[in-house]
Formats: structure tokens, sequence, C-alpha cells
């Protein structure tokens, strides 16, 4: 059974009485005392900051050259480490490369604390770097632990990979994934078979990407819920709060994890091992939507009408595709213009969101040019939908008169650039223009069709219909729409 371990980060040891009383309160097995955090580490202090911590402790001196803040080296550090190991901690947290004399001279004494030892990678390093990282820290200590920071979620899959290895031995072991992109490492320890997570005091972090004690026992709750997103970037999401305004408002106890993977690091095992690590599905966007489409072993009307899938449910013997977006667009865009067949409409961009608004546009007879930078993608898209495909220098050339005009590119998308995707002249004063884009709320290209005198909405709306679809898809439960609205609202500012 994993246990969760607080990490306190007091100045002094008159501090940590209070401290570890209200990590226990919250649900900690073990504290951390991260003796290196101490201004005095004399011998004295050392014990005093032991007595005062009010359960089973770990002693921990981490050093700079693995994210601590102790500068001791050599006969120094070593005097410090022998008083933490004969203050009557519990387990004591030695480091595999400045400490190996002291883990090879304790693992041969009779009463001693169990060691853990550990290897704090400054940077990521390959899956195989790991693996071999990991098998030498268990083989110098009672547990082998090692961390690393995730850049993106490929990195936080290699620790997973390197975990499910171990736990088909006998091995004690602790893999971390420092940042918010290796929360994954955090959240499913206990899946990945840790002995140890660690978590932190409110405010409190003593390292990149803790949870606080009491959310990460609440995250190990049996019934717990998961659902994620897998996109490239993930950072202009408000998914995360949306969602968990729907899990609470439903009764769920669980989270929304923002998965950032590079196209390269997908593949068909990543699906697997989410639904192993105990998922219900994912959200996926950009640029993930075909990549999940071809994954699907199952889809939905409109995922398989679009061969793009925003919305994946793991179950049991399929992973199940369906593209909710064509219901997030149609809700945006119901009331704010009739579609007929003579609506003349532009759609700007050809990847998996303009897939779903041109099926609705097809559905509802409507006349739609596309256009895209990369002019094969809007050539396709408008061959299996029925629009035609025009050069974005025709549209000047041509001065087509257009009542709607679409925005399902990423220009404008918080993260990517602050422009317009098109020039001011396909606006027209009375006409609709709608950005799909929800993060800013207002675009530059919402600011420049105003100017022309055309009525401009953004996507927030769109993101809230299809996100509260996946929700009833994953749960069967009818979410708070109101209550995703708002929280997805104050996510934007």
């Amino acid at each position: 059974m994993t246990q969760i371990v607080a990490s306190l980060i007091e100045k002094d040891p008159s501090g940590i009485s209070e401290s570890s009383r209200l990590a226990y309160a919250s649900g900690a097995d073990i504290v951390e005392l991260r003796l290196d955090h101490l201004k005095d580490t004399s011998e004295s202090s050392i014990l005093a900051a032991r007595k005062a911590a009010l359960g089973p402790a770990i002693g921990t001196l981490r050093s700079k050259h693995e994210g601590g803040l102790s500068g001791l080296k050599g006969l120094a550090r070593e005097l410090v480490l022998r008083s933490i190991i004969d203050s009557d901690f519990e387990y004591v947290d030695l480091e595999v490369k400045a400490d190996a004399g002291i883990l090879k001279s304790v693992e041969k004494e009779e009463l001693r604390p169990i060691t853990i030892a550990s290897h704090h990678f400054p940077r990521p390093v390959t899956r195989r770097t790991v693996e071999k990282a990991i098998q030498a820290a268990c083989s110098m200590g009672d547990i082998g632990k090692v961390a690393m920071p995730c850049e993106h979620a490929g990195h936080a899959m290699d620790l997973v990979q390197a975990a499910t290895n171990l736990s088909k031995t006998k091995k004690r072991y602790v893999v971390i994934g420092m940042g918010p992109q290796g929360l994954l490492t955090r959240i499913c320890a206990d899946k990945l078979g840790c002995e140890l997570v660690y978590a932190c005091l409110p405010g409190k972090e003593a390292a990149n990407g803790q949870l606080n004690v009491l959310s990460q026992r609440r995250l190990m709750d049996r019934d717990r819920f998961l659902v994620g997103l897998l996109g490239h970037p993930v950072s202009h999401s408000v998914s995360k709060p949306m969602q968990e305004a729907a899990m609470s408002g439903a009764g769920l106890i669980g989270t929304y994890l923002p998965l950032d993977f590079p196209p390269d690091m997908l593949s068909k095992r990543t699906l697997h091992v989410l639904k192993e690590l105990g998922f219900a599905g994912v959200n996926v966007t950009i640029p993930h939507k075909g990549w999940a489409f071809e994954m699907s072993t199952k889809r939905g009307p409109p995922a398989a009408a679009t061969k793009a899938v925003n919305t994946i449910i793991l179950t049991r013997e399929n992973i199940v595709g369906e593209n909710t977006d064509v219901i997030g667009f149609a809700k945006l865009i119901e009331g704010k213009i009739s579609l007929s067949q003579d609506t003349r409409c532009l759609v700007v961009g050809a990847g998996g969101a303009a897939r779903a608004v041109a099926y609705h546009l097809s559905r509802n007879g409507v006349r739609f040019a596309v256009t895209d930078k990369e002019m094969e993608r809007a050539r396709k898209l408008a061959r299996e939908f029925g629009g035609r495909p025009v050069i974005p220098k025709e549209l000047r050339e041509n001065d087509e008169d257009f009542l709607l005009v679409i925005n399902c590119s990423p220009v404008g998308m918080k993260g990517v650039s602050d422009e317009s995707p098109v020039k001011d002249f396909v606006f027209k004063p009375g006409g609709v223009f709608i950005d799909i884009i929800f993060n800013p709320p207002r675009t530059a290209a919402m600011a420049l069709a105003e100017s022309r005198g055309a009525r401009a909405f953004g996507g927030l709306e769109m993101l809230v219909q299809q996100g509260a679809e996946s929700f009833r898809l994953w749960t069967g439960k009818e979410p708070d729409i109101e209550a995703m609205r708002e929280a997805a609202r104050r996510a934007l500012g």
C-alpha cells in the first residue's frame, strides 16, 4: 500500500510540531523533515527537529546538486547525515551519488532506519537511463527512489513504464515526475506500486508539482474518477476547472489532468496505459484528433463521418471515439444565424475542429469555402463535405461576399499567436464571425470583424457544450452546465 509522505520545509524545529500535526490531520502517513531547509544543522538541532515531529518521520538532507538547499560536502555532509541516522528517524533519505559510502555502511548496521536511496535528475533523461538509475537505487537502499523533471507527458510515461517494469519484482521503489506534466506519477502512485508518494502542506511545496496532502489523500480514493486531455500544447486549456466543476456537481471525487504529448510520443500503448491506470477517458485537442480517430476501436456516427475524435471513452473492451465538437458547434451557432443553402460561408482552417464544423454545415445545406495554409488539407476537407477549396490570395482577388466566417485554425490562440488568421476584407457589415478559439475570450480576429461591422462570437460556448457531452459519455450523468460555464469564465479571467 502506498504511503503518503508530507514534506515539511520549516527553517527551525519550533515550526515542525504544528506542521506535522496538520500533515497527519490531513491524511499523511509519514512526514519528511527537509533538514536542508534548517538554519542550523547541528546535532542538537536535528535531534530537536526529530522530537518535534509527532509521528513517523524521514530525515532528508537534500543537496544542491539534487535540487535541495544543502551545500555541505565530504566529511561535513557525512557528519550531519550520521546525526540524522542516530536521531531515531524511522527513515533516512540518502543520495545515490553523494552518499554511496554511508549507504553501504548503514546497510550492515543492526539497528538502523529504513534507507531510501534517491537519485534526482536535473533534466529529463531517456527511459533506459531512468530504468538503470532505479535499478541501482534499489540495490543500494531498502527503497529506491528516482525523480525526474517532466517537460511533457511523454517523460511521465517513461517513468510510468519504468515503474510498471519494477512492479513485476519484489523491489520497493518510488518514481516521481516533477512539475505539472509529472502529476500523472503522483496521482497514480498507488497504481504504479510506489512505496511512497510525496505531498506538501498548502502553499509549502518542497518540490515542483507536489499536491497538498488532503488532495493526494482524496485522489487515492478507491472510487476516484480520472479523466484528462491529450494535446500539444495544453497550457491554454481551461477544461480542467470546467470538468472538475462538473465532477463536483455530480458528487465525483477525482481530477482532470491536462497531458501535453508531442506527436512522436503518442501511440496506442498510451491509451492502454491510461486505461490500466484507471482513466475513464480523455478529451483530445490539437493536433491529435486524427490520431485519436485512428486509435479508436469503435466510433460514434459523428466521429466516423468527420474522421476526427475529440473524446475517448476507455471501456474494458474498447477505445471508443466520439466527436462532441459537432454538438458543441451546433450549440454555439444556434440563434446567431440561420443556416441554409443561401448562407455563403468561409471556413478558415482544415484540422479536426474544422471537420466537425464542415459536417454540421453540410448537414444544413450550407455552401461553404475552406481555406488553409496547407491547401491539400483544405482540398481534402472540401471533397469530403461538399465544400470548395479556396487559396488564401484568391479571397482578395474574388472579393466574395461571405455572410458567415468561421475560424477553425489555432491562429490567435493564447500561446500560439496574437494575430488574426484572415484579413479584414473577408468581413462584411451585417455578417457573422465565429472564432472557435476560447482563450483569449476576445481574439484579434473578433476585434477586426467588429471593426468592419460584423457580429463576432468566441468559442467558449462550444467548449462548454462539447465538454458537457464528453462528461455525459464518461459518466452517464447530466452535468451542471452553468457551473461548467462559470468555471471556464473564471479560468479565462
